[in-house]
């Protein structure tokens, strides 16, 4: 049994934009992504993190 599955205009293009980046920029996406969420997470637990905190974890992707 086979499905096939449709995929709309915009979403094609992102996963085209997606496949066309080196592997360094997708390490460095999905990166970016963990430390969003540790920060959000920490929010939510009342613990927020600064704006600076952010930007050097993302620079020095701790």
């Amino acid at each position: 049994m086979s499905t096939t599955v449709q995929i709309t205009q915009p979403a094609a293009e992102s996963l085209a934009r997606w496949r066309a980046l080196s592997d360094k920029q997708k390490r460095e996406a999905r990166l970016a992504v963990v430390i969003d969420r540790v920060a959000a997470s920490m929010a939510m637990e009342n613990e927020p993190v600064s704006e600076a905190w952010i930007q050097q974890a993302k620079q020095t992707r701790v």
